[in-house]
């Protein structure tokens, strides 16, 4: 008799072994093919690590203007790290806007670097950056940072204290040091080398010589020449410190002197002794404000209500931009001939409804006759609207140009230039600036725009853009010119009036019938006209006041085409000079903004000065260089101070005493 053993275990079936054997490979498998890629991806990529970050030049930024943002980062890893870094900004629901900043970055194997980027921050709200890297193979588009865009260098509450502009000293790199509590500080290795990034700065304190290569030396001297202000202290061995290369301007032995439109003061103290009142009242040095009649308080005041009632032309640059760039985009509709477009219309739906519907009652014709002329009408209908509203009324590839050039000195100026670049085919097109220190981009803080910016070589946007549309874009570059040899040489003024002027031009001034002329003395504007034999500008007409002159005007068609503001006569003139006429003041008051200046109605230029505004075609070194054959139009305007150093008169008294 067979017994089954008490402790015999149950062998399973090969079926069910193969069945175990399978599910273990697969289920490794399955491991292997998560586990896998993250250890090779763990063991293979380089470990790059933001450090630190600095907007701007305090930690702040300047809207309206191309900011630096200095990254400090660090390769954790013994290998090397050759990337394209890239800074894209984040609108809305995590939507990517505005285009690409992007530069190639090389790290040594566990070495730290400074890399900068130049975007252009258009207002002040805050919305968020983000930094990548991308090598193209292994490593594409890796997120390292998120960056929170800062508050803005002003307030936009009038009700509050204003607060102090950009104000920084400069420290020594890897120097650690908190004196003095009553600045912010800034390593001097991070300041741009591009002359074309430091507009939002507005007064720099300095002990030492820097540590400066060629081209940050050049872009220090372009920001003092353009009205920065330097204060000069004493290092710590008590001594003034002496200046070299293209920085030998400043060791003038004056207490105080002018570098350009800057301002250079010396003073007989270290850095621990820079006090929160001596901060505060190095930033108004020259404005002797004088008293404001009735009229010019009665402007201010109005400017200050529509301020604060939202109308925040004046404080924010963007409004400006879209203003701008709203009036180009509509210079390049195309010139429809609505009427027949119209009429087609009614004939199609009169043909179709009761005319098809007719057709269909008539019992001796083919129920598919009606069905035969609806189709025939649709495609006939259809193509006399492709031949009649297509485009091709004459377009062309075109670049429209409005632009605001700050005097550095006799030969170069800062050019801010707003584009808008029309094509008829869709292509992918570059707009450059070399040996221009240029920086673009898009000011648009809405769209999603396949646009590439660089500031390597000059500086380059690369825009794909479809046939018959616009792209849109700012820029700011240096560019060099023939000297206008610009001479004072009749000049009175009383009481804050100008009663005389002459100013003495050259060879290469800008004349023609489409150039004008004006010139700012303290809050007053008045026009100038050029003597075509004498090559003079002499005072034209009696004065305005700057802040009539170029307060915004509010655009009632863009609210409502049907409502025109009270009194709107009949205009002869094309839409394109309407536009260009208008945009002075536009211009004139976006000209204050690069002087610091979030209320340009309270403005007033220093005592010792004029400043002479030219208003002209863009000459061609002007131009930007595009990958196109372009048809190029637009304006510029000129903006250049002239010292009244010699000039003996009430004015430049005043100016003396103070």
């Amino acid at each position: 008799m067979n017994q089954r053993p008490l402790c015999s275990h149950s062998v399973p079936s090969p079926s069910v072994r193969m069945f175990l054997r399978l599910s273990a490979g697969i289920t490794m498998l399955l491991l292997n093919s998560m586990l896998l890629p993250q250890l090779y991806a763990q063991s293979n990529k380089p470990t790059v690590k933001v450090v630190e970050h600095i907007w701007g030049f305090d930690g702040r930024v300047q809207p309206g203007q191309f900011n630096p943002l200095s990254i400090l980062l660090d390769n954790q890893t013994d290998e090397s790290v050759e990337v394209t870094a890239t800074l894209h900004r984040i609108q809305g629901m995590m939507n990517r806007s505005g285009g690409d900043y992007a530069q190639p970055l090389f790290l040594a194997p566990a070495a730290r670097r400074w890399i900068q980027f130049y975007p252009y921050v258009a207002n002040s709200y805050q919305t968020e950056w983000r930094l990548s890297i991308n090598d193209g193979d292994r490593f594409k588009n890796e997120e390292l940072e998120k960056f929170q865009q800062p508050r803005p260098s002003y307030k936009l509450d009038t009700d509050k204290e204003e607060q102090l502009p950009q104000v920084v000293i400069l420290d020594r790199p890897g120097g650690v040091t908190s004196r003095p509590t009553s600045l912010k500080h800034m390593p001097e290795n991070i300041f741009p080398p591009f002359a074309t990034a430091t507009f939002g700065l507005h007064t720099v304190f300095l002990d030492h010589v820097p540590d400066w290569e060629l081209p940050r030396q050049e872009a220090f001297l372009s920001w003092l020449k353009q009205g920065g202000r330097l204060h000069l202290l004493k290092n710590g061995r008590n001594e003034v410190p002496r200046f070299s290369g293209e920085l030998a301007d400043l060791n003038q032995p004056m207490q105080r002197f002018t570098v350009g439109s800057g301002i250079v003061i010396r003073h007989d103290i270290q850095r621990e002794a820079v006090t929160e009142q001596l901060v505060k009242r190095s930033v108004v040095l020259d404005v002797l404000k004088g008293p404001l009649d009735e009229l010019e308080k009665e402007l201010q005041n109005a400017a200050s209500q529509g301020l604060n009632m939202g109308n925040y032309a004046e404080t924010e640059a963007s409004s400006i931009d879209e203003s701008i760039f709203r009036s180009m985009r509509e210079l390049t509709f195309p010139d429809h001939n609505w009427a027949i477009i119209f009429l087609l219309a009614l004939c199609y739906i009169g043909l179709i409804f009761p005319g098809c519907f007719i057709l269909s009652k008539k019992k001796q014709l083919h129920f598919l006759t009606t069905y035969g002329a609806i189709v025939g009408l649709s495609v006939v209908f259809s193509m006399l609207f492709l031949f009649i509203g297509r485009r091709g009324y004459g377009e062309s590839t075109t670049l429209q140009t409005l632009a605001i050039a700050r005097a550095e000195d006799g030969k170069n100026w800062s050019v801010f230039q707003w584009n808008a670049f029309f094509v008829t085919s869709g292509d992918d097109y570059q707009a450059t600036g070399k040996n221009q220190q240029a920086l673009f981009s898009t000011a648009n803080t809405m769209d999603k725009e396949d646009v590439r910016i660089s500031s390597l070589d000059g500086g380059s946007i690369a825009m794909r853009i479809p046939p018959f549309t616009s792209q849109t874009f700012v820029s700011r570059r240096r560019v060099g010119t023939e000297d206008w040899k610009l001479n004072i040489v009749d000049f009175q003024a009383q009481a804050s009036s100008l009663i005389r002027l002459g100013i003495q031009t050259g060879d290469q001034f800008p004349t023609g019938d489409k150039s004008k002329y004006w010139v700012l003395l303290g809050r007053n504007i008045y026009e100038m006209k050029l003597d075509s034999e004498t090559g003079q500008l002499q005072l034209l007409g009696g004065r305005k006041y700057l802040a009539s002159f170029c307060t915004p005007k509010f655009d009632y068609s863009y609210i409502n085409p049907w409502t025109k503001p009270a009194g709107d006569v009949k205009d002869s003139r094309s839409e394109s000079e309407k536009f260009l006429d208008e945009a002075v003041a536009n211009l004139v008051r976006r000209s204050l903004l690069d002087d610091l200046m979030n209320r340009p109605n309270e403005f007033e230029l220093p005592s010792d000065r004029v400043r002479l505004f030219v208003y002209t075609e863009v000459p061609d070194e002007f131009l930007l260089n595009v990958s196109a054959e372009v048809r190029a139009t637009g304006r510029i305007l000129f903006t250049k101070d002239l010292f009244l150093r010699d000039q003996t008169t009430d004015q430049s008294s005043a100016a003396q005493q103070q």
